[in-house]
This record gives C-alpha cells, sequence and structure tokens, in this order.
C-alpha cells in the first residue's frame, strides 16, 4: 500500500493510491477529480482529454475526463467550474478525504471521501454534499464516471417472468404474490436525443448492451436500477460500479439511480442519491464501490 503526492499528467500535486492490483491518481490542483484507475500493467480505463491536462483557473468548466461529483437535477449551476485546489486530508495509506469550499450558485460543498482496499481492485467512494445555507428545492448527489472509448456499457436486468395468466396450470400456486407480477419491476427515462433505435442499444433478455461509438451523436439512458451494479467494458477490462437502491426513496430525473450517457468522445455511467432537501448544515452521502478486473 502506498499513498505519494507527485507530479503526473501535467499537474504539480496528484495524488497516487496504489496497491499490489492498482493504481489510482487524483487530482488535488483542481476538481477534485479521480483522472485514473489502472490495474498494474495496464491502460487507464478513463477517458481524459489531453488539452485540459495539466491545466488550472479557467473561468469555465471543464469536463477533464475521470470521476467527478455533481448535483442534480442538471442545471447550469452543475456546471460550477472546478478549477481550484482542493482540500485534502490524507487518512492512512489507502484513505484519503477531499473537499471543496461552498459553490457561490448552489451554495453547496463536496466532498469525496476515497478508500482502496489493501489488497483488491475494490475502491469505496463516498460522495456528500452539505449545505452552506438551506435548500429551497430537492437535490441530490451524482457521481460521473467518464470511460475511455471504444467499449461497451452492460446494465444487468431483473430477471423476467410470466403473466400470471400465461403460467402451466402446476405452477399457479396460492403461495405466490400475484400482485407483485402484475406491477413493473423496472422503469427507464428518456431524453429528447434519445432514439430509441439506436443500434449501440443492445436489448438482451438479461441485460442491457451501450456501445460507444465515435460516429454517433450523444444520446442517454436513465433507470431505477434495483440490481444495483452495472459495468463499463473495454481493452480486456471490465470496471464494476455498485450503487445504492432504496425502495422508499424519490430519484432525480424520473425517479433515476442509474444513467448512462455516451457521444463520439465517450461514455459515462452515472449514479445518484435520493433527492432531499437540505436545511443549512445538513448533509447527504452516497456511495459508489468500484472494481475492476480482466475479462
Amino acid at each position: 500500500m502506498s499513498a505519494e503526492i507527485r507530479p503526473a499528467m501535467g499537474w504539480k500535486q496528484v495524488l497516487v493510491l496504489a496497491n499490489s492490483e492498482v493504481e489510482l491518481l487524483i487530482t488535488l490542483d483542481v476538481g477534485p477529480r479521480v483522472i485514473s484507475y489502472r490495474r498494474h500493467g495496464g491502460l487507464n480505463v478513463f477517458k481524459t482529454f489531453d488539452d485540459q491536462l495539466g491545466k488550472s483557473g479557467e473561468a469555465d468548466w471543464q469536463i477533464r475526463g475521470g470521476h467527478r461529483l455533481w448535483i442534480a437535477p442538471e442545471t447550469t449551476s452543475s456546471y460550477f467550474p472546478d478549477n481550484q485546489p482542493v482540500s485534502f486530508t490524507i487518512m492512512g495509506e489507502n484513505h484519503v478525504c477531499l473537499r471543496t469550499p461552498a459553490e457561490a450558485e448552489s451554495g453547496i460543498e463536496k466532498e469525496i471521501e476515497i478508500i482502496l482496499d489493501e489488497t483488491t481492485s475494490s475502491v469505496a467512494l463516498n460522495h456528500s454534499i452539505t449545505a452552506a445555507r438551506t435548500m429551497s428545492s430537492g437535490i441530490a448527489p451524482w457521481g460521473l464516471t467518464v470511460f475511455k472509448p471504444g467499449g461497451k456499457a452492460v446494465i444487468p436486468m431483473p430477471p423476467r417472468s410470466l403473466h400470471p395468466n400465461d403460467l402451466p396450470l402446476t405452477e399457479k400456486d396460492a403461495s405466490r404474490n400475484a400482485d407483485l407480477d402484475l406491477l413493473p419491476n423496472r422503469n427507464m427515462s428518456l431524453w429528447a436525443y434519445t432514439e430509441l433505435s439506436d443500434p449501440r442499444f443492445n436489448w438482451c433478455e438479461d441485460r442491457l448492451e451501450i456501445s460507444q461509438d465515435a460516429n454517433k451523436p450523444s444520446t442517454k439512458l436513465g433507470f431505477l436500477h434495483q440490481m444495483q451494479t452495472a459495468h463499463y467494458e473495454v481493452d480486456g477490462y471490465r470496471f464494476s460500479k455498485t450503487i445504492d437502491y432504496r425502495q422508499d426513496a424519490t430519484y432525480p430525473d424520473g425517479n433515476c439511480n442509474l444513467e448512462i450517457f455516451t457521444d463520439g468522445t465517450m461514455l459515462e455511467l452515472e449514479s445518484l442519491g435520493p433527492l432531499v432537501t437540505l436545511n443549512k448544515g445538513e448533509r447527504i452521502v452516497h456511495t459508489e464501490n468500484w472494481s475492476l478486473n480482466r475479462i
């Protein structure tokens, strides 16, 4: 295990967390962003925008690449520039906490706590948003991970079952919960630029695959994802992101806790926490768990 600060990707200060399996690069001069995640001997699975690396202090928001914390629902304030140095505390060889001051537009302070497992590729990320003033409407933490092109997202789907009327007589058991069999077990949100016949979508029995294509325009899908885990496969590696699902919660964007966005340059796996209206000083925490393994 090791945690060290060194120059990387053009920045003077990048925190490197590493164990025997993987390495994380986390920006300290801007962000915070987890700008690289790779297995030793492998390539970074995150997309980075080379013309934005090593820079800071820009007036406008920069995508840069990697993983970031935003606030949902998406508005102009989501694009508040995170182009200044971040405060950070190294808690141990595998543990760091990164913080930003309150954003002028949203009145939100952001924090990402990152814990790398001692022996495996597993990473826990606790995303916190704290209200520096009382909020007038519901907001949610939003974790966005930008992946390199040429791969595909794999979204597991809940098991499909027959309508109760279509079950064989031998399976029509009074003990079955017929009410659940009559209710939907998944939902989906569509954006104005989403085309359901898009050839990047591969609708399978137990999963949805969404391919990144350099020659296609932007598209997006959102889900209330009860299966909780989503993947991105590229260059022989599978990145997995596990998120929370709360049946009693209301999520943004038509009740979505998982969203997938892709364009000609990259693909994003995005997780969202529940909508909450925070009073001054209150905060909400949203957790993602990552792993990265060879396929």
